[in-house]
This record gives C-alpha cells, sequence and structure tokens, in this order.
C-alpha cells in the first residue's frame, strides 16, 4: 500500500506541474469552452469561436450596455428562445450536465448572464487555475486567490473590446461594494 501510495503521490505531482505548464504556455485545459467559444478540432488546448454563440455573447454586453439588468437580459433571451448555454452545447452535441439546471429544460437566469459579463475570457484572456484541491486523496475543491491565478493575454480571438468589457465589469464592481 505504501509504494501503491507512493506511485500515485508522484503520478499527481507530475500531472499538477505538467498541467501548470500549460496553463503558463497560455493553452486551455479545461473540460467545456466557455459559451461562444469551442476547442479546436486540430487542438484542444486551443480556443475558436462559435460564431453562433458568440453573436448571442455580443447581444448581452449591447444589452447591458443599453441599461439592462442581468434579469432583464435574461428574461429578453428566453423571450426569443435563445438557447441557455447548457442546452446550446446539448444541442451542437457536446454532452455537457450542470447542477444550474433546474427546469427540464434550461433558461437563461440573470446569474447565467453575469457569469458572462464578468468572464474575461471573451477579451482574449484565460484565467485559470482558479481551484484546487490539496492533494490526490482529498477531493475537497478550494478557491484560490485572485492574484494567484495563471492569465495569459492574447491567447484567443477577443468576441468582446476589452474597453466595453472594462466598462461592464467596472459597473459590477461597483454595484457590489454599495
Amino acid at each position: 500500500n505504501l509504494i501503491n501510495d507512493s506511485y500515485l503521490r508522484d503520478l499527481s505531482l507530475k500531472i499538477r506541474s505538467h498541467l501548470a505548464v500549460k496553463r503558463k504556455n497560455g493553452e486551455f485545459i479545461g473540460n467545456y469552452a466557455a459559451y461562444g467559444y469551442l476547442k479546436d478540432e486540430n487542438n484542444k488546448n486551443q480556443l475558436v469561436i462559435d460564431v453562433f454563440a458568440a453573436a448571442i455573447v455580443k447581444d448581452i454586453f449591447r444589452m447591458k450596455l443599453e441599461g439592462y439588468s442581468p434579469k432583464g437580459i435574461a428574461d429578453r433571451l428566453n423571450k426569443f428562445q435563445v438557447l441557455s448555454p447548457m442546452e446550446y452545447k446539448n444541442s451542437i452535441g457536446i454532452n455537457f450536465q450542470s447542477s444550474f439546471k433546474t427546469h427540464a429544460k434550461a433558461l437563461w437566469s440573470a446569474q447565467a448572464v453575469l457569469r458572462i459579463l464578468t468572464n474575461e475570457v471573451y477579451t482574449g484572456v484565460l484565467a485559470q487555475g482558479k481551484t484546487t484541491t490539496p492533494n490526490h486523496k482529498i477531493k475537497i475543491v478550494e478557491k484560490i486567490d485572485k492574484s494567484e491565478w495563471t492569465r495569459k493575454e492574447h491567447t484567443h480571438e477577443a468576441i468582446i473590446d476589452s474597453f466595453y468589457f472594462d466598462i461592464v465589469f467596472t459597473v459590477y464592481s461597483i454595484l457590489l461594494f454599495i
């Protein structure tokens, strides 16, 4: 048992260091690409724009800049029967499951809109390494301080100009402290 445990610990350290190198090089290592992106068919560590979903992301930012609340944006998307991120991924053949689904058909929510409005991946920035587990035996996920995230700019094509993202993000930062 001690030898097996030692082998697993060594393997875990090697995998963690390999993933850290990939993050540092700006390679995407997540299971699923963010809504608006797909993994490149030739290089699974590269994000490419999903034209249809990217148009929805642009619409979400446009509506926010026009003054809509996240709830208002979600209601409009549901009114026009735009597939939520989970339903869209399932419709294009990606087997995606989430604990956020509360109805038979997942709908847009204010929280889903907020996740899009505050995710800097849409500006061409990969921020990875946000969570970890203490070691290979303990499966409890811990959040990592934002200062320790691995951020790499210009790793993929941006959907949203960083100027507009900063406007939206600044508004939410101010609202969180009020």
